[in-house]
């Protein structure tokens, strides 16, 4: 063999090591991009997973209702536990009527711990401590052979100064009360039986909503509110039970 010939495969083989050496380092780098990658995936994954946690944690104590402080963009679920009378002292006040009013007793209902009130036809309204803007609102509830009206109220003050959605039988009104003057904004009727509702209302800038079971019942506008509490009004005879109530931050629409 010419030593042309050995020059030639001399190189030709130090082509196919260079390559092969190459090949490896690409894929050892892919392997590590990989790696790399599906690492930071992880990392966020368990971020986010981490801030779910957070910000939809719920925290209890003194065997009171179970709820977290609500921050802007965060949500709040209540449920009831414990003694009804030391539950609805410690997570809400009142801006009408008292105790007496609504007889509270936390009992357990299909394995499920539910507020029964009991009303005796005067006007009671029990609101959380915390004041919000935009806000939205769901209760579930279930009347017994309560006879009255039941509403959601919000941006309230006092029993002058409110937002509401009103239901009596199968009707619903949306509307205002300033200076003690009542404004409907919009009515409606929905259907419902006698098992538990789902019942909502939200706030969001100038648009005011009403839904029985995600269904809009009502729609209306107005000037946007200062803060204000938020809670649940009963003005009738007879009993219902509450399992939850939720709230939520909003956004303008």
């Amino acid at each position: 063999m010419n030593n042309n010939t050995r020059l030639f495969f001399s190189g030709a083989l130090l082509s196919v090591m260079i390559g092969i050496t190459s090949c490896s380092q690409d894929k050892k780098s892919e392997q590590a991009e990989a790696e790399g990658q599906e690492h930071l995936e992880m990392k966020e994954k368990g971020h986010h997973q981490k801030e779910e946690t957070h910000s939809h944690g719920e925290t209890s104590g003194n065997g009171h209702g179970t709820h977290a402080e609500m921050k802007m963009g965060q949500n709040k679920t209540w449920t009831p536990s414990g003694n009804g009378i030391d539950l609805i002292k410690s997570d809400f006040h009142f801006i009408t009527g008292n105790l007496e009013n609504i007889n509270p007793v936390v009992k357990e209902v299909d394995g499920e711990q539910v507020l029964e009130l009991d009303s005796d036809g005067t006007p009671a309204a029990f609101v959380f401590h915390n004041q919000y803007g935009n806000v939205g609102m769901i209760v579930k509830l279930k009347k017994l052979d309560f006879t009255g009206t039941i509403s959601l109220i919000h941006h309230a003050k006092d029993l002058t100064s409110y937002d509401f959605i009103a239901i009596k039988g199968q009707n619903m009104k949306l509307g205002r009360v300033v200076n003690g003057q009542e404004d409907v904004f919009d009515e409606g009727d929905f259907d419902s039986g006698n098992d538990w509702m789902s019942l909502k209302v939200t706030a969001a800038g100038t648009h005011f909503k009403g839904y029985v079971d995600e269904k809009t019942v009502t729609h209306g506008h107005g000037d946007k509110m200062a803060n204000g509490f938020v809670g649940i009004m009963v003005d009738g005879k007879g009993k219902i039970q509450i399992g939850s109530i939720e709230t939520a931050v909003l956004e303008d629409e």
